[in-house]
């Protein structure tokens, strides 16, 4: 066979699972057998190369293991060495010696195996070696464990047959229960071969290097090894030395790593449980408890964000403590000022807190709070506790100061985890950037980046979409201004009127002059609100009340008991954050709030499927009633790809979702407290229009002189009347379709014909000529009465979409 040079081979196994791994037999292939004849080899050759050594010592002891037969060749049962137990401890003083006999876990077994025929006592007690669940002390499943034994044999038979080095780098570890905790402590294995020999049976098979290789390569299918180097051909003689050590902390700090780079380490119960359990191992204390909380900034203490990674002592995500219930307990110091506070027994507190007491109910006694760290800034708290005084002391931080910073790690990663998944929703529903656009934008902020990289001008790059169309609607309170001064005006008159009443209730038995002027005042002030409410009346009627009415009161019970009922009834009513009678106030508020998130979320809902038919760009915005914008156009779109027949079936789109809102709105009426009605306009423009971003409003608006007509024509609409008349455009019941150009009342007749068709509006369309608006003259509308019977060819709300009725129809 050809001389192979040794090194020219490496590879290192790491991380083996059953995953990868390719091998048929079901027990370990090549045979072995238990000698003592590498020791005597051992000792014979000590003699020759040992000066130090005592000659006649080693031909002793050499002498002593021939002359006993039974342990020299091969030694089928263990029983064998136990039978000659002293000439095996004089054999094996030099590999075990006595002065460290009792402390070290070492001992010697038959090769490949684990069961051991000499170990030392402290090994013998553990029984890492005793019975037969090797895998299960190994945390392997019987087939990798079974793999990584086969696996090393044959790089034990290309180290020596072929001078190839090839290495598992992946030790054994195992793990036993500790007998007083009950916790699982680590040993690692450490294997010396030295007493072990492998032999060839045979001439031994020819490979070239690129056979090796090819087999380094392939080191997870021991199928292939064993067609091309036979476990047969091969025996493995003598014994191996286990040296165990205990790794349990190293073990424990590596899990704890990698445990804490998984994000949901310290948001999960799951994995806040596992931490608990490698804390305990760490400190060796099985009842030992651990707590976690963030503390993004003071200021945030009391709120939801903050909360969210609670996992506390006494600091729950369901607690009810804030900061003030911190001040002069133990967690004050440790997020005010960053010191590690250790308790060595609460019950010594002379004046524990509502903090302290908390954790006493719950059984703790001894803990140590530190702060948890990051960027110099604190950013939560770590507990650990017991329930026996002094278990946790001094000592303890040691340990815990290496794991500080890991908690901070993992907590700083959830809370960011936190604070993108916030920032994802403010920038879904209120900034400006809307998902169809936010391509140009990211383009934008390459470019910009590109240009810093390149030393030149780092101003971003203006954002503009040309040649789009815009869609707007409104959908508009009737009399809004009205309504809210009619409420404000009832709520004012009862006020007024229960104020009289306490008056009254005390005028005949308080015979004072000043109490006929406080009832002719508010006689005078209740008139004039009659009449007419004008724009400062409410703030001073108010201060009348509270500066001359009010402050009787407590005089008025004393005097006259009798007046209490009066008097209560008055505060009564005035019982809110406002301090006023607030009754129709409410009742409108509620009917407004209630039709705006009526209109708000249908609109919502109806677009957001509408994007599905083409993207375009949408914006709403309230008043006292629901505004919105659409824009829709090839610039838009990263791809561009656009037809205007989409143009079109969006305009039938919004006149069918118009209509939908007045027969939404018209139904809810009936479970308003104040039966307000709504308006609703469409504004048709047909040229394109260009709009820009602009940065200092962080909005869209429009660009370029041509297109402000159409922003003049949105802002002035909503007043419009009838020409020749005082009737506004806009009316309850009705579609207001303002236009400007025939063809495009010609467009609209189509939609209207195909919504008279499906059922929802009449077939009379009045055509209006618009009250010129000041700079905006010659517009005209469409207006339309809306059908509100019950029923309809289609019902959205059982599973019609208005966009698959809005493509049935012929556009084109």
């Amino acid at each position: 066979m050809s001389k192979i040079d040794k090194g020219n081979f490496h590879e290192s196994v790491v991380s083996i699972s059953n995953n990868d791994i390719f091998l048929s037999v079901d027990k370990f292939p090549f045979k072995t057998s238990l000698s003592l004849s590498p020791l005597i080899a051992y000792w014979e050759n000590k003699e020759k190369t040992d000066p130090s050594c005592n000659p006649a010592r080693v031909r002793e002891l050499a002498d002593l293991l021939r002359n006993t037969s039974d342990l020299t060749g091969t030694i089928e049962q263990v029983s064998v060495i136990e039978k000659h137990m002293e000439t095996v401890d004089i054999l094996m003083e030099d590999i075990f010696p006595s002065a460290l006999w009792e402390n070290e876990m070492m001992a010697a077994v038959v090769p490949f195996h684990f069961e051991s025929f000499y170990a030392s006592p402290k090994l013998e007690d553990l029984k890492l070696l005793k019975g037969d669940n090797y895998a299960e002390l190994l945390n392997l499943d019987p087939k990798t464990l079974l793999f990584r034994l086969t696996l090393s044999a044959y790089t034990l038979i290309l180290e020596k047959f072929y001078n190839a080095n090839f290495s598992i780098d992946e030790p054994f570890i195992f793990t036993v229960k500790d007998k007083l905790t009950g916790l699982p402590r680590h040993y690692k294995l450490l294997i010396d071969l030295k007493f072990m020999e492998v032999k060839a049976k045979g001439e031994i098979k020819k490979l070239s290097a690129q056979e090796i290789n090819f087999l380094i390569n392939r080191y997870n299918d021991l199928d292939l090894w064993m067609m091309k180097l036979p476990p047969e051909n091969f025996e493995f003689s003598g014994f191996s030395l286990y040296d165990f050590t205990e790794v349990t902390n190293e073990e424990t700090l590596s899990s704890l790593r990698l445990n804490l780079l998984d994000r949901s380490s310290v948001s999960t119960e799951e994995g806040f449980l596992n931490l608990q359990q490698k804390l305990r191992i760490l400190f060796g204390l099985p009842d030992i408890r651990l707590g976690f909380s963030s503390c993004p900034s003071l200021h945030e203490f009391d709120t939801s964000y903050a909360r969210r990674i609670w996992n506390g002592l006494v600091l729950t995500q369901n607690c009810d403590l804030m900061l003030k219930d911190l001040n002069n307990s133990i967690y004050e110091p440790v997020l005010r000022r960053g010191n590690t506070i250790i308790v060595e027994d609460l019950k010594q507190f002379a004046n524990p807190t509502r903090v302290e007491q908390q954790l006493l109910e719950s059984g703790i006694r001894n803990l140590i709070v530190a702060p948890l760290v990051y960027d110099k800034q604190i950013i939560g708290l770590m507990e650990l506790a017991s329930p026996i005084p002094g278990e946790l002391n001094a000592l303890s931080t040691i340990r815990l100061k290496e794991l500080l910073p890991l908690f901070a790690l993992a907590i700083n990663r959830s809370l960011g985890e936190l604070r993108n998944s916030i920032q994802s929703i403010i920038k879904e529903k209120y900034t400006a950037i809307h998902p169809v656009v936010e391509w140009r934008f990211t383009k934008a902020a390459v470019n910009l980046l590109e240009k810093i990289e390149r030393n030149v001008s780092s101003e971003i790059e203006p954002i503009v979409f040309r040649e789009i169309y815009p869609l707007y609607g409104a959908s508009d309170i009737r009399g809004s201004a009205t309504e809210r001064n009619k409420a404000i005006q009832g709520d004012l008159l009862e006020q007024l009127v229960l104020a009289k009443e306490v008056i009254l209730a005390v005028k005949d038995n308080l015979p004072l002059s000043i109490l006929d002027e406080l009832v002719f005042k508010i006689d005078k002030y209740s008139l004039n609100i009659l009449n007419e409410l004008g724009s400062g009346d409410e703030v001073l009627v108010l201060d009348f009340l509270r500066t001359e009415i009010e402050p009787l009161f407590d005089h008025f019970s004393r005097k006259r008991p009798a007046a209490q009922a009066a008097i209560q009834a008055y505060r009564n009513a005035i019982n809110n954050p406002y301090r006023v009678v607030y009754n129709k106030r409410r009742a409108y508020e509620e009917s407004l709030f209630m039709i705006n998130e009526t209109i708000s979320t249908f609109l919502e809902r109806e677009e957001e499927k509408a994007q599905q038919l083409f993207p375009h760009y949408f914006e709403k915005y309230r008043t006292d009633g629901l505004e919105y914008n659409i824009y829709i156009g090839s610039s838009l779109l990263n791809n561009g790809d656009y037809d205007p027949i989409y143009l079109k079936n969006m305009r039938l789109w919004q006149l069918m979702l118009t209509c939908e809102i007045a027969r939404r709105i018209h139904k809810l009426r009936a479970n308003l407290k104040l039966p307000l009605e709504i308006t609703q306009l469409i504004l048709v423009h047909s040229d394109p229009i260009s709009i820009r971003f602009r940065l200092d409003e962080k909005k869209f608006d429009v660009d370029g002189a041509n297109n402000i007509r159409y922003e003049i024509i949105k802002k002035r609409i909503d007043k419009a009347t009838v020409r020749g008349s005082e009737e506004r455009i806009t009316q309850p019941g009705k579609i207001a379709i303002v236009y400007t150009q025939q063809k495009d009342a010609v467009e609209y007749q189509r939609y209207i014909d195909f919504l008279h068709s499906e059922g929802y509006i009449h077939e009379e369309v009045e055509h209006l000529e618009v009250e010129e608006l000041p700079g905006v003259p010659g517009l005209k509308a469409l207006r339309l009465s809306i059908n509100f019977r019950e029923e309809l060819r289609h019902d959205i709300d059982a599973g019609d979409e208005l966009l698959n009725i809005a493509q049935s129809a012929s556009l084109n």
